[in-house]
């Protein structure tokens, strides 16, 4: 088997896995499932097949096949669309060249287009010129990770069908694996194609394998909960591990990393078995003794899909990674609309975060704390839902929804207050409780108030906001953030983001330099200067139907 293998960087700042809760009456929208089957896999889930065909990687983008594949299985999933066991199921197969292009491009004057993206957010996202001069397809080779991926499909983009059409080519499809296929157009039309597959939430889950600063390994069963939980509600999870070892067991298709050496490769999760045994993880020679693997403490492996192709069946593309596994990290699983049960199908976006960062820092407060985004309506349109990035998990997030802004963003007139815990840190999609028509060039709000449980069970705020910084990869990055458009609550008082970008900068510099230090897994990232970071608005969208439609 032919193994194409990508170092990740793996930075996002989202904290661990904790059980903090509040009291109050809230909607809760994630939580773990109790109870768990022995065994889930979504080959054969109550007899149904949801999940796509194994691909070939030809480059070094498996972060975007893993990204694709758990897309797939959860909108098969949500959608009823499975097949019969057994069968292959080609019902969807979204395309990963156009996450992999467009993830790694920032926008353009020709993406802008009313209602999705404003011409105040052209030069946002990165520019990969410089690695370009050298490679014209060099994205293609850059490592990535999950958490920003919610916000690529949460702002409208994708995720796109490989067999979408424009002007009568195929442009999504990788062209061959011996040569690099052309990239893609730097427009709308290329870009912002209809949207046909609605994402609801992409969740950050924690990990079963616990390192402490140190780099001391340890079991955390929350963590398996929680990917065994979202496997059981038909939602691919998206993770990384290390295979560059000699770990692989030919004989049982199964994987057990013990040491200590970063994720070099990203896969899906479709399934786990409890009763998968643990000596499947070694070959032994005839005396007995361990002469390959790693035995773990106990039974149990994720079901893994894989994207090396297939040699002689489709079941070659599959393999069994031990629960025990200490490399697993950067889990993230997609929840997708029924689109039986979508509302509006012709949508606009306000939103101002277009860098599609990884990396979100973290403000906490003792005192309360809101962040808000202020938009202008484009045209005659129905705000019917929001969305939002949380950052930490067991979170509260408090909204209000204000229209006749004078100056501050509660300034106005207030149509609606909700909230939500949600269990994950991720990108959350929210159904509002009405639809509010919107006059063209009225301006309005959507208040967010983040709060959860400290450790001495005080509420602490936080304030959470994207950040980036140049890739020495040649991969550089630009965030926009403009006068009146987002704005921060502190003391009593509200303040616009636009002149507090130096003092975000420098809180964001300090964070990643606590969170990473020097560590070899990181050497891709540039630490030794601020100059090169950049922030971008807070991650607050509102999705709107315009009246004309």
């Amino acid at each position: 088997m032919k193994k194409r293998l990508l170092a990740l960087v793996s930075a996002s700042l989202i904290s661990c896995f904790c059980t903090a809760c509040f009291s109050g009456s809230v909607n809760t929208t994630d939580s773990v499932v109790k109870n768990l089957p022995a065994k889930v896999d979504l080959r054969n889930y109550d007899g149904k097949n949801y999940v796509t065909p194994v691909k070939r990687q030809s480059f070094g983008d498996c972060w975007s096949f893993s990204l694709a594949g758990s897309a797939e299985t959860a909108y098969l999933y949500a959608n009823h669309m499975g097949v019969d066991a057994g069968e292959l199921n080609n019902n969807v197969d979204f395309s990963e060249k156009y996450i992999a292009w467009y993830m790694y491009h920032g926008m353009t004057d020709e993406d802008v287009v009313k209602g999705k993206v404003k011409a105040s957010q052209v030069g946002e996202g990165f520019d990969p010129k410089e690695a370009e001069a050298f490679d014209a397809n060099a994205v293609f080779d850059i490592g990535g990770e999950f958490v920003h991926y919610g916000n690529l499909f949460g702002s409208g983009f994708g995720p796109v069908d490989e067999n979408t059409t424009v002007n009568h080519q195929t442009p999504y499809v990788y062209q061959s694996a011996s040569d690099k296929s052309r990239g893609l157009p730097l427009n709308a039309q290329y870009r912002s194609i209809p949207q046909k597959a609605f994402l609801r939430s992409s969740l950050v889950l924690p990990s079963p394998a616990k390192m402490d600063s140190q780099g001391k390994y340890s079991f955390d069963e929350e963590g398996l909960k929680a990917i065994k939980s979202e496997l059981y509600k038909g939602h691919g999870v998206s993770l990384a591990i290390n295979v560059s070892n000699d770990a692989f067991i030919p004989d049982h298709t199964a994987v057990c990393y013990d040491g200590n050496n970063a994720a070099d490769h990203a896969v899906v999760a479709v399934g786990y078995d409890d009763d998968f045994p643990k000596e499947n993880f070694v070959e032994r020679d005839e005396n007995g003794n361990i002469k390959r693997g790693s035995l773990p403490p106990q039974n149990g492996a994720l079901i893994i899909k894989n994207s090396w192709g297939t040699v002689d069946s489709e079941e070659d593309g599959f393999f069994y990674l031990s629960y025990y596994d200490h490399s697993i990290c950067s889990l993230m699983s997609y929840e997708f609309d029924n689109h039986q049960n979508v509302k509006h199908t012709d949508i606009n976006y306000d939103q101002y975060d277009f860098m599609m960062t990884e990396w979100y820092a973290n403000a906490e407060y003792n005192d309360e704390t809101k962040t808000a985004n202020v938009f202008e309506a484009e045209e005659n349109e129905s705000l019917f839902q929001i969305s939002y990035i949380t950052s930490l998990p067991d979170t509260e997030a408090v909204y209000e929804i204000y229209t006749d802004i004078e100056d501050t963003p509660s300034s106005g007139r207030l149509l609606e207050k909700g909230e939500n815990r949600h269990t994950f840190a991720g990108f959350h999609k929210i159904d509002l409780k009405g639809e509010y028509a919107l006059r063209e060039g009225e301006r309005y709000a959507v208040v967010m108030t983040m709060k959860r449980a400290g450790d001495d069970g005080s509420v602490v705020y936080t304030e959470t906001f994207p950040y980036s910084t140049k890739f020495s990869t040649g991969l550089n990055v630009t965030g926009i953030v403009n006068q009146g458009e987002s704005y921060l609550y502190r003391n009593g008082k509200w303040t616009d983001m636009s002149e507090m970008k130096d003092s975000l900068i420098e809180q964001a510099y300090r964070q990643l330099n606590e969170r990473l230090g020097s560590k070899e897994t990181f050497t891709k990232i540039s630490l030794d200067s601020k100059d090169t970071f950049t922030v971008d608005n807070y991650p607050i969208k509102a999705i709107l139907t315009p009246d004309s439609h």
